[in-house]
């Protein structure tokens, strides 16, 4: 049997084969090159410079604001409605009436007995002349006095009834709302509204835990709204001398001016837990998480021949404290280090960056 055709087929499939692997190549070597000249990955950031900042460790409590003159109105005796002299939201001197009951009866009682106590006292005065002549008795005397003690503490009751069928105003303020009217029937201690003083002074009334901090009378303490805008330092005016025994807290009351918050809000009460810290500052959205705790990305100097001017590298840090803009930080950092700001939850370790703005204020 002859080998050449063997040799021949053998020689086709070698120059098949190395024709194929030869445009391989080809076709790698271009795919790579066209890889090559793709941009490395980056993403757009803004900056933010890191501050040397000082931070004072404080908790926030909740508190309750009272007002120094606040009255709930209410009915002393039942009775029925015959004056509402004002209407809800309007301001009311000091001392005018807010609410009568119909004291008519009590009235007619009141002066039967004057009436009564009057002619008692006229007996009387014509039996103590008739005593110096001997023309009456002791006894006779002694009654008409009696008469008239009983009658005096009949007509004393009677003043003092009437006194609660009218409401009067101890303080200039402004009337709650309510939704009675004149005719209705009011019974023994049902709620008519509220009277609130048109003073600026506020109380601020809140706990604070066991071992948390040390409140002393005269001390500052920062008042919040709900919505923790700052509505300024109060001052303390009283502490509690004893801890609750269910709460092992303490009671402590403040002082501020502050017309705008209403009787009754919670507002928020910052107290400070420990000494000033000397740290660092940078924006809220620049610290990142992941599970080895909070991180920065601070933007520096790329290589002389990069793609980029600037890259990325990830600082450790510690977070102690934050205000409504920024968090206080301290660790990897030196003042005056750019990290990343808007756009920082892209980033990773080692990345090119492009700087989209100037370091921005804090």
């Amino acid at each position: 049997m002859s080998a050449k055709p063997w040799i021949i087929t053998g020689a086709v499939c070698g120059f098949v084969t190395a024709a194929l692997a030869g445009i391989k190549f080809v076709q790698i070597s271009q795919a790579m090159a066209l890889m090559e000249s793709f941009p490395p990955a980056y993403e757009t950031v803004t900056v933010a410079s890191a501050k040397a900042d000082e931070w004072q460790p404080t908790r926030l409590l909740s508190g309750t604001v009272q007002s120094p003159e606040y009255l709930v109105i209410s009915a002393e005796t039942p009775g029925r409605i015959v004056e509402l002299p004002y209407q809800s939201g309007e301001t009311v001197p000091a001392g005018a009436e807010v609410l009568v009951l119909f004291d008519d009866d009590v009235e007619a009682q009141r002066d039967a007995l004057q009436a009564d106590l009057n002619l008692v006292d006229t007996q009387l005065a014509r039996n103590l002349t008739l005593e110096a002549d001997s023309l009456v008795s002791r006894d006779q005397l002694d009654i008409l006095k009696a008469r008239k003690l009983s009658l005096s503490a009949q007509i004393a009751v009677l003043e003092a009834r009437l006194s609660r069928m009218t409401v009067r105003a101890p303080f200039a303020g402004t009337m709650g709302i309510y939704t009675q009217r004149i005719g209705d029937l009011m019974r023994f201690g049902e709620m008519l509204t509220t009277l609130t003083g048109l003073t600026a002074s506020r109380w601020i009334d809140f706990k604070v835990p066991q071992g948390l901090a040390s409140i002393a009378v005269g001390d500052t303490v920062e008042i919040r709204d709900v919505n923790g805008f700052f509505a300024g330092p109060a001052r303390v005016i009283a502490v509690s001398a004893a801890y609750a025994q269910g709460t092992r807290t303490y009671d402590v009351r403040a002082e501020l001016e502050a017309p705008a918050l209403k009787h009754g809000s919670l507002v928020q009460v910052a107290v400070d837990t420990g000494p000033m810290e000397n740290l660092m500052s940078v924006p809220k959205r620049s610290v990142r998480w992941d599970a080895q705790g909070p991180h920065v990305f601070v933007v520096e100097e790329a290589e002389a021949d990069a793609f980029l001017p600037h890259r990325t590298s990830i600082r450790r840090v510690d977070v102690r404290g934050e205000s409504r803009d920024k968090l206080f930080v301290s660790g990897e950092m030196v003042p005056g280090e750019l990290v990343a700001n808007k756009g920082a939850f892209k980033l990773e370790d080692n990345l090119f960056v492009s700087v989209q703005a100037r370091p921005t204020d804090q």
